[in-house]
């Protein structure tokens, strides 16, 4: 039915995008029979039509976007990255972890971090689909400057790490994952 009218379904669970050059009501109304009898409904506020081409759209924590070639050629490309608010999400796993963990040794921070790390990392690094270097470059600074104030804020009985490049160390000693490095196996 969808594919006849040239309309494909990219879907995860109950997440699902329509795509086509155009969506005739045929195909809405097909799509909320076929809802209806599972028992499901759409949710109106989330739904929207747009011209993908004009306008970027979040879908899984990923937005897409068509941009212009980043070399000045006249040539467009699809370009799929974490959405801001994924890269927020991360950024508040980080503050939390390192609020909840004042008291561990430097290998231990770098082990929690790095599983938080490399989950986001690992979903967000689809090689030859998705372009998150930009992401992995403001993860990595946010890294960089919260740890320094991490370890910064030990006054009472200075850490090893106090005045240092704390990204630096953990990366190089205990293994720290740096995100603008990291690359799946």
């Amino acid at each position: 039915m969808f594919g006849k009218h040239g309309v494909r379904i990219v879907r995860y669970a109950d997440d699902f995008v329509l795509m086509g050059k155009t969506l005739p009501a045929e195909i809405t109304g097909k799509l909320k029979s076929l809802l209806d009898r599972m028992g499901l409904t759409i949710n109106e506020t989330k739904t929207r039509q747009i011209d993908a081409r004009e306008e970027s759209f979040n879908f899984l924590g990923f937005t897409v976007r068509y941009d212009r070639d980043i070399k000045g050629r006249s040539t467009k490309y699809w370009n799929i990255m974490p959405s801001k608010k994924s890269e927020q999400k991360i950024r508040d796993k980080v503050k939390d972890y390192l609020m909840t963990h004042g008291h561990c040794k430097a290998q231990d921070v770098a082990a929690g971090l790095n599983t938080i790390i490399r989950g986001w990392l690992n979903y967000f690094t689809i090689k030859g689909v998705s372009y998150p270097a930009m992401s992995k470059r403001r993860l990595r600074f946010y890294l960089s400057s919260r740890l320094h104030r991490y370890y910064g804020r030990k006054s009472q009985r200075r850490s090893r790490l106090y005045g240092q490049n704390a990204f630096e160390v953990l990366t190089t000693k205990y293994g720290l994952i740096d995100p603008t490095k990291f690359a799946i196996r």
